[in-house]
C-alpha cells in the first residue's frame, strides 16, 4: 500500500463568537474522526480562528479522497495544498485526527515555531507545518500522561 502525507491549509469561513467556534470545531473533528477511521486516514489539525492547518497521513488514494471533500466543504475557502510526499511511516499512527485549537496553554510552542502573532501559513512549509503539529501533540501526550 503506498502511503501519503498531505498538509494543507484553508481559510475559515465560519464568522462565529468563540463558544460558536469551539463547537463547530467539536463537529468538524467528531466527523473527522468518525471518516477517518473508517477509512484509514489519520492525522492532525491545526485551528486558530481564521485558518485549518492540517496533516492527512494513510492510503495515498484515501487521503486523496478526504483532501477532496474538505476542499468541498463550505466550512473552509481557498484550501491550498502545500506539500503531499511519499512516506514509510506515519507520525500521527495514534490519531485518527489529533488537533489542537490556539489557546494560551500553547502559546510556548508558537513562539518556539516564531509565531507571535497569528498564523499566516502562505509564509509556512510543509515541515514547519508538521513540526508546528508535532510538537502540540507531544505536549498533548504529556498533559495526558501526567493527568493518569
Amino acid at each position: 500500500m503506498a502511503m501519503t502525507q498531505l498538509v494543507y491549509y484553508s481559510k475559515n469561513t465560519l464568522d462565529a463568537d468563540d463558544r460558536s467556534q469551539l463547537v463547530n470545531l467539536r463537529e468538524i473533528l467528531e466527523i473527522a474522526r468518525r471518516k477517518n477511521g473508517e477509512n484509514g486516514v489519520t492525522g492532525y489539525l491545526i485551528f486558530d480562528k481564521a485558518y485549518f492547518l492540517q496533516i492527512l497521513e494513510g492510503d495515498k488514494d484515501a487521503v486523496e479522497e478526504t483532501y477532496r471533500r474538505i476542499a468541498g466543504d463550505r466550512r473552509h475557502a481557498d484550501v491550498t495544498l502545500v506539500e503531499q510526499r511519499p512516506i514509510a511511516q506515519r507520525n500521527f499512527s495514534d490519531w485518527n485526527m489529533g488537533s489542537a485549537m490556539r489557546s494560551v496553554d500553547h502559546e510556548e510552542i508558537y513562539l518556539a515555531h516564531g509565531i507571535s502573532g497569528s498564523i499566516d501559513p502562505t509564509k509556512m512549509t510543509g515541515s514547519k507545518i508538521l513540526s508546528l503539529a508535532t510538537d502540540l501533540r507531544d505536549l498533548e501526550a504529556r498533559r495526558n500522561r501526567s493527568a493518569a
